[in-house]
């Protein structure tokens, strides 16, 4: 699993890092994408549903939030 660290950056910045991160990877990788920014728990999900991909986890954990994307 490929994983993204992006916490300390605030949106729109973990979003178009997620962006980056997915267009290295193959059809069917997943990618992990921490954050501790809360609109990216919503903008994340959302835009990885738009354009295909599976959103396989969502996690909160104190202030840091996890989310899990599998490439279409």
């Amino acid at each position: 699993m490929h994983k993204l660290d992006a916490r300390g950056r605030v949106c729109p910045l973990p979003l178009f890092y997620t962006k980056k991160e997915i267009e290295k990877l193959k059809s069917g990788d997943e990618l992990e994408v921490l954050t501790d920014d809360a609109i990216a728990k919503d903008t994340i999900p959302q835009w990885s549903r738009e354009h295909g991909h599976d959103v396989v986890k969502i996690e909160a954990s104190g202030g840091d939030i996890k989310v899990v994307i599998r490439k279409h």
